[in-house]
């Protein structure tokens, strides 16, 4: 049996709080308790839109593209990728033409305000 079953139609989604992000990115919080496995978001960035270079002190992340093409650092990865970044790195920025969804997992010392911008 299950511990927690979630339909993403049933999940609140709201703008990204991202800092320095622009344009239109939204998310789902899948899944924000650890015990349960990965925190697990869905993200969607409309076209044109961008998720500033940043990193994630003490949290890994992996990002599994679900549709469209996500851009980073000028890369282009398609539906079916699936990227990973060691806690500490800096990544990005995200961008995409052509609008992008994705699932981003964090695992580790998970902790949903750990953003930061690279400098």
């Amino acid at each position: 049996m299950f511990d927690q079953i979630r339909n993403i139609i049933e999940v609140e989604s709201g703008q990204a709080p991202l800092p320095g992000t622009k344009g239109q990115v939204t998310m789902q919080v899948l899944n924000a308790d650890p015990s349960q496995g990965p925190v697990v978001l869905r993200l969607v960035m409309e076209p044109g839109a961008e998720i500033a270079r940043h990193y994630h002190a003490g949290q890994a992340e992996t990002d599994y593209i679900l549709e469209g093409v996500f851009i980073d650092e000028g890369r282009p990865y398609h539906a079916g990728t699936e990227l990973n970044v060691k806690p500490g790195h800096e990544h990005g920025p995200h961008t995409t033409n052509t609008g992008v969804t994705f699932l981003s997992m964090f695992t580790g010392n998970v902790d949903l305000t750990d953003f930061r911008l690279a400098q």
